[in-house]
């Protein structure tokens, strides 16, 4: 992977339906510390899709220093996907399926890598951190 010199950070916008993606960012916060240029962004029901246009274009406005921003979305196919989808682009990348590693993964490598490369790292770090516990206790009791 390359690494970039600039030493601005990749956006961080987590997004969802509800409040989800406050409290994850909250957790994530509690664990390494407060996350500079993220935002959590939470769609509620009685709000119109302009609305949320509008907040998620002025999240992303907020949140970039010029090296581009990362979405993070609850599930995709559902509204805060569909709106992110939107703005996808060069400097606007979406992951659906936000998880509470991936979030933790972005604090520590937002500065050295591009935007897809961030991107694709913390897809496949979210991933590998999905686990059946019943699987993972197996494998160390043997």
């Amino acid at each position: 992977m390359s690494r970039e010199n600039d030493t601005g950070l990749i956006g961080v916008i987590a997004t969802s339906h509800c409040r989800l993606a406050e409290e994850m960012l909250a957790c994530a916060e509690m664990i390494v510390g407060p996350m500079q240029n993220c935002k959590a962004v939470c769609f509620k029901p009685a709000q119109t899709v302009d609305e949320l246009i509008k907040l998620m274009g002025d999240a992303i406005k907020e949140v970039d220093q010029g090296k581009g921003v990362l979405i993070l979305t609850d599930l995709f196919g559902g509204t805060p996907a569909n709106i992110s989808l939107s703005f996808q682009g060069p400097k606007v990348e979406v992951v659906c399926g936000m998880n509470l590693p991936m979030l933790i993964k972005l604090a520590k490598c937002r500065n050295g890598y591009s935007l897809s490369e961030a991107a694709a790292l913390v897809k496949e770090y979210g991933q590998r951190h999905i686990s059946l516990a019943s699987e993972v206790l197996s494998r160390s009791a043997k």
